[in-house]
C-alpha cells in the first residue's frame, strides 16, 4: 500500500518576536573585570521570562502532542495518519486559541511588562530595541501546514530524459531516508514505554510506616499512564497498519497482549515478575528490529 494513500506531513511554524539580546557593554565589562578576550558573550532576556512562559508553554504542548500522534519524517514535517486528521486538526486550532489568548494577555500587560524587564535588567535595560505594541502583536505568529506525501507521479514538469533521471534519483533517495527514519519511529518510542514498564517491574517492594508506626509492605509506584502510554503507542502503530511491516503489526500485537492493566500490576507481585521477564524479552525483540 502506498504511504502518500495512508498519511500527510505536518509541520507548526511559530513565529516570535526577538526574546534575547546580546549586550555588548556587559559583555565587555565581564571580560575587562576577569582578563578575558573573546571567551564569550553576555545574553539578556528581553522580556521577564514568567510573564512570556505562557506563551511558550501553549507552544511546547502543542509540539509534545503532534510528537505524541505523529511519526518522524524529516526536520521540517512529521507523518499524521489521515484516519486522525479531523481529532489532530480540531486539537491544533485549540492550541492556536490558547496561544492568541496568552499573546493578548501579555500584550495587555505591557506596562508591567517593561516595568519588569527595567527592573531585572537594571543599567542594561535600553528601551529603544523595543517594538511598539502593535508591531510586536504582528510578529506573533501560528501557522499548521498540511501537505501530501510526494512521490515521482506527483512532478508534473518538463525535462530531458537525463534530468528525470537525475531527479527521480534524489526524490527517490530523500524518500527512501525518510521512509526509514519513519520505520524506526515506531520502534523507537515502542522501546521507549517498553523499558519504562521493565523498569518499573522490576523495582522491589516498598517498605513504609503507616500512622499506628508499623512497618508495612507496599507494592512499587505503578501510574496508570505506564500502561496508558504503551496503549496509545499501539493506537497510533495500528492506524499505520496498511503501510508497516508484518512483523511491526505483529510485534505491536505482542505488546498489548503483554500488558495488563495498572491495578493488577500493583495487586499482584506474581504477574509483576512475569511481565518484567516478558517486557525484556519485547525489549531484545525490538532491539533485534532496529538493529536489522
Amino acid at each position: 500500500m502506498s504511504l502518500k494513500d495512508h498519511a500527510l506531513l505536518v509541520s507548526l511554524s511559530v513565529s516570535k518576536p526577538q526574546m534575547t539580546q546580546t549586550d555588548r557593554k556587559a559583555t565587555q565589562d565581564a571580560e575587562a573585570a576577569n582578563d578575558a578576550h573573546g571567551a564569550g558573550k553576555y545574553r539578556k532576556d528581553l522580556y521577564p521570562r514568567a510573564l512570556v512562559q505562557p506563551i511558550i508553554t501553549v507552544e511546547s504542548s502543542a509540539r509534545a502532542y503532534i510528537d505524541s500522534t505523529t511519526y518522524r519524517w524529516d526536520r521540517g514535517a512529521d507523518l499524521l495518519p489521515t484516519a486522525r486528521f479531523m481529532t489532530f486538526a480540531e486539537r491544533m486550532s485549540k492550541f492556536e486559541v490558547e496561544f492568541n489568548q496568552a499573546v493578548t494577555a501579555f500584550l495587555n500587560n505591557w506596562t508591567n511588562v517593561m516595568l519588569t524587564a527595567q527592573q531585572s535588567q537594571g543599567a542594561l535595560f535600553d528601551q529603544s530595541v523595543y517594538p511598539d505594541v502593535t508591531e510586536l502583536r504582528d510578529q506573533f505568529r501560528w501557522r499548521v501546514v498540511y501537505r501530501p506525501v510526494t512521490d515521482m507521479g506527483d512532478f508534473r514538469v518538463s525535462l530531458q530524459e537525463t534530468e528525470l533521471d537525475t531527479l527521480r534519483s534524489q526524490v527517490e533517495a530523500a524518500a527512501r531516508e525518510s521512509v526509514e527514519a519513519m520505520l524506526r519511529s515506531p520502534l523507537e518510542r515502542l522501546r521507549r514505554v517498553v523499558l519504562r514498564l521493565n523498569e518499573a517491574t522490576g523495582k522491589p517492594d516498598r517498605e513504609v510506616v503507616d500512622k499506628r508506626g508499623a512497618t508495612v509492605v507496599k507494592s512499587p509506584i505503578f501510574r496508570d499512564s505506564l500502561v496508558e502510554n504503551i496503549i496509545e503507542e499501539i493506537n497510533l502503530l495500528h492506524d499505520f497498519a496498511d503501510v508497516l511491516p508484518d512483523d511491526m503489526l505483529a510485534l505491536g500485537k505482542n505488546i498489548i497482549d503483554t500488558v495488563p492493566r495498572a491495578q493488577t500490576l500493583r495487586d499482584d507481585p506474581d504477574k509483576r515478575r512475569d511481565i518484567h521477564t516478558q517486557s525484556a524479552g519485547l525489549l531484545a525483540a525490538i532491539d533485534s528490529m532496529l538493529e536489522d
